[in-house]
């Protein structure tokens, strides 16, 4: 009698139901793990290894590239063409000395006649030891060898195209080769420029820190294994390995990156997660749910829902009902987050004005805020001086994009304002982006001489963070000039005070740039327009 009641009652017969749902739920989870979400897992994890040599592959690929160019630059340079033509004899002492292959990060720079016989050889020597010298005599006949390949390999071209190739010999290299032709002109080449470069420790580490993998490299025969290998070493880490071609012929580059098998635990921990979660909300389903339907949910729900409808209505946002908020559970939660959610909404409103106000890159102000407070301090009372003004603008900088790519000019925006921000912002000075690659600095209180020093400071400071410029004519890190006015009889308003500090920006520039120049008024040709 007690069985039979204990079995017509429905909370215990949906208690017994849920329990074997939840073991068949639980068989069904393990057979699927077994089955089909670990084949899966380890398929992804063959394709994460498969990117990630790919990304290894490509960075080389890029490395290629880079000396491709760097050997087109000289091969194209009037002075090399004039150099194996025999017309420029000082381009050796002038162009090919030890600091120069050390600065390319070079082992050897071969000169080639028209003939295919070596002009002039500049690197260093089994030893160690730099040598430069013509042709392949001693001391320079150790680059024999590469010269007679070379000769066979131009023979064998169809074109007079830029060759790039891995080199696996004893120590791993890259090497490009490119004709010799005299620039702006279509004639036959006047001979080949070759250059080996080492890839060497330094630049594995760079390589490492570039893509994130941990990376070795090592010379291999194309007969030694197969192109790819994948080895799970452990749970947490597995081996990758892949071939790619190189000279001499029949050897390659090895490949070898130790990745972690992050991925494949977290997947392992989420299942597992899924299991147990799944477990426990059967369970805590079975014990609450008859009594928290209508209790501890919909009485809730319903007072929460009127509240919404309230918010709809009323002018003023009402209070949230405090049992609401006092509860500990999900609808305490979310009438919390609800409340959260209001209060966000309106700190998101005022965050919006705010950033209409400040340069969504640099994060400092932008024109609109510097022109308010521009006028502010313009209109402050009192004798001392109003206000002082920068224009600040990046020397070259279309260079410094073109070179380094625009990724890399916003890096360098964001630098150059976080460094002049700190300058400035014990001063109470406001820095704003005006421009693409212009900033200009409002001083208040400050007088032309003050901001002058000002000005000095920041050229210094941006001397200091020694960012690299390649391509600069002025400098070879990032530089800026700067121009500087201040409140003045004949300069009362903010655009003539900026007009001012503009032309003292363009005296700048025209003086040789990354330097300081003010705007006097009594020294100019002609006043500014008002």
């Amino acid at each position: 009698m007690t069985s039979t009641l204990t079995l017509s009652s429905l909370r215990n017969r949906f208690l017994l139901s849920l329990c074997g749902v939840l073991c068949l739920a639980l068989l069904s989870l393990v057979l699927i793990a077994r089955y089909q979400i670990m084949p899966i897992l380890l398929e992804d994890e063959e394709h994460f290894a498969n990117a990630e040599l790919d990304r290894a592959e490509r960075a080389l690929g890029g490395e290629l590239n880079h000396l491709r160019r760097l050997v087109e630059d000289w091969a194209y340079w009037d002075d090399s063409y004039d150099f194996v033509m025999g017309e420029r004899p000082q381009y050796v002492d002038s162009n090919l000395y030890e600091d120069t292959l050390e600065t390319l990060d070079l082992d050897m720079m071969l000169f080639l006649d028209a003939d295919l016989s070596a002009h002039w050889v500049a690197g260093f020597d089994e030893e160690g030891e730099y040598v430069s010298c013509p042709g392949v005599e001693p001391p320079c006949d150790w680059a024999a060898p590469a010269v007679a390949f070379l000769g066979r390999y131009i023979e064998r071209k169809s074109d007079d195209a830029t060759d790039t190739w891995l080199l696996a010999r004893a120590e791993l290299g890259m090497a490009a080769l490119s004709p010799i032709h005299q620039s702006r002109e279509k004639s036959p080449p006047a001979g080949w420029l070759a250059m080996v470069r080492p890839l060497d420790e330094p630049w594995l580490e760079q390589l490492r820190d570039t893509t994130g993998i941990q990376l070795e490299l090592s010379p291999a025969t194309g007969q030694e294994a197969p192109s790819q290998q994948l080895a799970r070493i452990s749970p947490t880490h597995m081996l990758a390995n892949r071939l790619i071609p190189a000279l001499p012929a029949g050897h390659a580059v090895h490949i070898e990156a130790l990745l972690p098998r992050q991925r494949y635990q977290a997947s392992l921990e989420t299942f597992r997660f899924a299991l147990y979660w799944t477990s426990g909300v059967l369970i805590v389903t079975l014990l609450l749910v008859l009594w928290l339907l209508e209790c501890m949910v919909l009485q809730p729900l319903r007072q929460f829902a009127h509240y919404t409808q309230r918010l709809h209505q009323e002018i003023a946002r009402p209070a949230l009902p405090t049992n609401l908020v006092a509860r500990r559970d999900e609808i305490g939660t979310l009438a919390r987050e609800f409340n959260n959610l209001l209060k966000h909404q309106q700190q998101q409103s005022e965050q919006l004005i705010e950033l209409t106000l400040h340069d969504p890159l640099t994060g400092v102000a932008n024109r609109r805020l510097y022109d308010q407070r521009f006028e502010q301090a313009l209109n402050r009372p009192g004798p001392q001086p109003r206000a002082a003004a920068m224009m600040i603008d990046i020397d070259h900088f279309k260079l410094y994009n073109d070179h380094y790519g625009h990724q890399a000019g916003d890096a360098c925006l964001v630098a150059l304002a976080q460094c002049m921000r700190r300058r400035l912002s014990d001063h109470g000075f406001l820095l704003a982006r005006t421009g693409g690659e212009e900033f200009s600095v409002l001083l208040p209180g400050t007088s032309l001489d003050d901001a002058l020093l000002h000005a000095q400071g920041l050229l210094e400071a941006i001397d200091d963070l020694a960012l690299p410029h390649a391509l600069s004519p002025t400098d070879d890190s990032v530089t800026v000039s700067i121009g500087v006015a201040a409140h003045h009889a004949e300069l009362t308003t903010p655009s003539e005070i900026m007009r001012a500090a503009d032309q003292a920006l363009y005296q700048a520039k025209a003086s040789g740039r990354n330097r300081v120049q003010a705007y006097h008024v009594h020294d100019q040709p002609s006043p500014i327009d008002r």
